[in-house]
């Protein structure tokens, strides 16, 4: 397969990678099992890259061993597709993502590198939690999506349900996700956005057997666009469907109707090219730099002048090094060319550049804006950094990505072989720096090794890729991270003296969404929303001494004063601050000391609290299971909040502390046996105190 990525991208896709207009970047969102995965088969089988007989079936995406044995999308993958549309050849880059909740920050990272959505939801479950979580990480990254109503057959095979019926099922889960739509858009927004077969961004059919249809179909039924004859156009066709299914003969629609064709038509006509996406999409993720060249090439999306990538994915090589993920938005990355990281002003040349297939990599000598691709050879990158050709010009890095999970569970761990001890960490650090919901801790006193995760499944699997790494580690009993937190504005607070330093310092809460702060960030931990603002303006962040503060701003947030738990959405502002740095004996407790002294005294009369993480949990069950699906949440000492029947199934919608959640999957499973399947979100923090309330 690698033999036939490689040819594919060296004969197709370089002639397409210099039309901007004619380049789409996609990714595939949806709850999980609705069938993202088995419908990108369809879409790579229309390329040549896949067998159709084989397609929807081969889960090609789900490369891993893991992801085929057990039958779930856990990484995003990304690949190039090639759609003629009227005549013209477009270029596809696609990405798969996961549907599971542990591992959401791979939608994040995906979203942020493309500019549209295809949500894909079952018209069985309708609209799930992951669904709306999905699809609010796109919106707030302004990734427009088109919608792809899936598992149609099952109304006819499996529900038996008439052609009426079918069709009101149908308009439900497009009402229900323009509803959806409604919460986050603007009036104005979600005229632009509405999904509809009239708008053409919408499309239903089966990814399983591989048919659907939307506008263009119906078009050619109705032979006019006017509502009330697409509506019978639409019911005429569905018809059709029902008797080609009671004759058996349902491996004809894929013929008569492919998905992958009303499915790539809507990429191509609905969703943006990178030089319409990027004008109102960069502003959101760059502040505007008077008189910088590269803030215009990016808004233009340029391939001239100074390149500009920004990293999604990283990924260790024991061939190439690094092998990073990025987006190409302003430029054109070429191999050999020192890049400069903009967070840590480190400067290397690219080894290797070129287009991402799936788990094979084709290289190109050039990649242009607009694109995705990868890059190897850049030294201590990580995912988030923005890299830049190294020129006088000056930008930012882009906007740090917000996800939507972070490490709420943890466990203890140790070595199969004990005499590993000493040479697991490093390996097990390396990993933890390719997910940002993955963290690692070693106490360098006791030796005792931590590995938190954003879920049971995320920690499991991530023991399972450390295998393959030959990091045989034994799991303790999880156990939940707790936080601590402010429950109102802290006072200001001193501490210190001269000849040695002194401080004024202020704890508040952090805001949520788009911060401003009055002066300059000295540090921060965007995972826990942590904040270290210098309002006097005086220190200089290049100095020992600022770095001295910021070892003491990483031990408070580390060391909560009421449990010594970590700290979250804490912004310590330093008011007023005298250093004695020209005294030559200062020392790092000089300044460190007074620092923390006066932080501490400030987070203390803000009241702070210890809290613990829940999760909110989306149930869909048959009536017969609902009686035991509450059972087994009335003894986690979960909340049950609605109880509704919808469509054909109950949805059941609760809410547990995390405390409460583990081996929850395996008893639903047993108890079920099987018929019940559900999706969940992170549902915040709470007083530990009022756990149960």
């Amino acid at each position: 397969m690698s033999h036939l990525y490689k040819k594919f991208v060296s004969e197709r896709v370089i002639g397409l990678v210099n039309a901007t207009n004619r380049i789409r970047n996609c990714t595939v969102i949806a709850h999980i099992d609705h069938g993202k995965t088995t419908l990108t088969d369809s879409l790579i089988a229309a390329s040549g890259l896949l067998s159709k007989e084989v397609a929807a079936s081969a889960r090609l995406m789900d490369y891993d061993m893991i992801e085929q044995e057990r039958g779930i999308t856990i990484k995003a993958s990304s690949i190039s597709l090639i759609h003629d549309f009227d005549g013209e050849e477009h270029l596809i880059h696609l990405i798969d993502t996961p549907g599971h909740i542990d591992f959401s920050s791979h939608v994040t990272r995906g979203l942020r590198m493309t500019d549209g959505a295809i949500v894909v939801v079952d018209v069985i479950e309708g609209i799930m939690v992951q669904t709306e979580t999905v699809t609010r990480q796109a919106l707030d990254e302004l990734v427009r999506p088109i919608l792809f109503v899936n598992k149609v057959d099952r109304l006819i095979t499996e529900k038996k349900l008439d052609v009426m019926k079918i069709a009101k099922e149908i308009n439900k889960t497009v009402k229900e996700y323009n509803d959806l739509l409604g919460k986050y858009l603007s009036e104005e927004e979600l005229e632009k956005w509405d999904i509809s077969f009239v708008s053409g961004n919408l499309s239903i059919g089966s990814a399983l057997d591989k048919w659907g249809f939307g506008l263009d179909i119906l078009m050619k039924k109705a032979g006019t666009k006017r509502p009330k004859d697409l509506a019978s156009a639409f019911i005429e066709i569905l018809q059709e469907i029902v008797e080609i299914y009671k004759a058996g003969r349902e491996k004809e629609l894929a013929e008569k109707y492919p998905v992958a064709k009303v499915v790539l038509d809507s990429v191509v006509k609905k969703l943006p090219s990178p030089k319409e996406a990027q004008l109102y999409r960069v502003p959101k993720f760059w502040t505007e730099i008077a008189d910088s060249s590269i803030y215009e090439n990016m808004i233009e999306c340029s391939s001239e002048g100074p390149c500009v990538v920004v990293v999604s994915n990283v990924q260790p090589d024991r061939h190439a090094g690094n092998v990073a993920t990025v987006r190409v938005y302003s430029g054109t990355l070429r191999r050999g060319t020192p890049l400069r990281n903009i967070r840590t002003n480190q400067v290397d040349k690219s080894l290797q550049i070129g287009i991402q297939m799936v788990k094979a990599r084709a290289a190109l000598q050039e990649v242009p804006a607009g694109n995705l691709a990868f890059v190897t050879g850049v030294k201590g990158v990580a995912i988030g950094d923005t890299l830049v050709d190294d020129v006088k010009d000056t930008i930012q890095a882009m906007s740090v990505l917000q996800y939507p999970t972070e490490p709420v569970v943890t466990y203890t761990i140790e070595p199969k072989k004990l005499s590993e001890l000493g040479s697991i960490a490093d390996p097990i650090e390396e990993y933890a720096q390719t997910d940002p919901a993955l963290e690692f801790e070693l106490n360098p006193e006791t030796g005792e090794m931590l590995l938190s995760g954003a879920g049971e499944l995320h920690v499991e699997i991530s023991m399972k890729m450390l295998e393959r790494k030959g990091v045989e580690i034994r799991l303790g009993r999880p156990m939940v991270l707790l936080k601590e937190q402010l429950t109102q504005g802290g006072e200001p607070c001193s501490a210190g003296s001269i000849p040695h330093s002194e401080f004024t310092v202020v704890a508040a809460i952090t805001p949520e969404g788009e911060k401003e702060f009055e002066g300059p960030v000295l540090a921060k931990n965007s995972q826990t929303d942590c904040y270290l603002i210098d309002k006097t303006n005086s220190i200089n962040s290049a100095s020992d001494e600022a770095e001295w503060i910021r070892e003491g701003f990483r031990y408070l947030i580390q060391q909560g004063p009421v449990k010594g738990e970590r700290m979250r959405r804490l912004t310590l502002n330093i008011e007023r601050v005298r250093l004695r740095s020209e005294v030559p004996e200062t020392s790092w407790t000089d300044v460190t000391s007074p620092f923390i002294r006066a932080s501490r005294a400030s987070i203390k009369t803000g009241k702070p609290q210890v809290l613990e993480p829940w999760i909110k949990m989306e149930f869909s069950s048959p009536e017969e299971y609902v009686g035991t699906l509450t059972s087994i949440l009335a003894k986690r000492k979960g909340r049950i909040i609605t109880i509704d029947s919808l469509r054909t199934l109950y949805r059941v919608e609760a809410e547990l502390p995390v405390s409460e959640s583990f081996g929850l999957a395996n008893e639903m499973r047993t108890a079920t046996s099987g018929w019940v399947s559900w999706g969940a979100e992170a549902g915040g923090y709470r007083a530990l105190d009022a756990k149960y309330e």
